[in-house]
């Protein structure tokens, strides 16, 4: 019986750490701040987002699974039309590959710059593309990895 519960006890500690860590069990906790340096669009900060959920998506220029996604990013965009926040943030890219990236789909929406990663490090990024999903208190409930359609996008945010 003892060993049982500390085997417990033990399994216990393991996921409070695993939700503790950065990218691992980000459901539930608070979102990291948002990149102050804008690459496309108006500044975008979590404060902005709330009253309403969002969608966070992480992308490079170097990424070609982020290209596939971009024309859906940009669809989902249009559909939210303002019912739900989206915004993009280029991570770990130079400052002109990523505008290039961002003219070449004719993104319309916010788009942040995290150039040193260290934004995505605290999303606890592994991979791109990464996508978060926020309610209306800023709160990360849903991590999506690997490129999105824009009826996932949306219905993910129940829009």
């Amino acid at each position: 019986m003892r060993a049982a519960a500390i085997v417990l006890a033990a399994a216990c500690a393991v996921v409070v750490l695993a939700l503790a860590l950065p990218g691992g069990g980000t459901a539930g906790r608070p979102a990291p701040a948002l990149p102050a340096r804008v690459l496309r669009g108006p500044a975008i900060t979590l404060a902005s987002l709330r009253g309403r959920p969002a969608i966070v998506s992480f992308f490079a220029s170097w990424c070609d699974p982020c290209a596939r996604e971009a024309p859906q990013i940009e669809r989902a965009y249009a559909a939210l039309a303002g019912r739900a926040g989206l915004v993009a943030v280029d991570w770990s890219d130079n400052h002109s590959s990523a505008l290039a990236f961002v003219r070449r789909y004719k993104w319309t929406l916010p788009v942040l710059e995290d150039s040193r990663g260290v934004v995505g490090e605290g999303y606890g990024i592994t991979g791109l593309p990464t996508t978060f999903v926020l309610d209306s208190q800023g709160h990360i409930v849903k991590r999506l990895t690997g490129p999105q359609t824009a009826a996932a996008l949306l219905a993910a945010v129940h829009a």
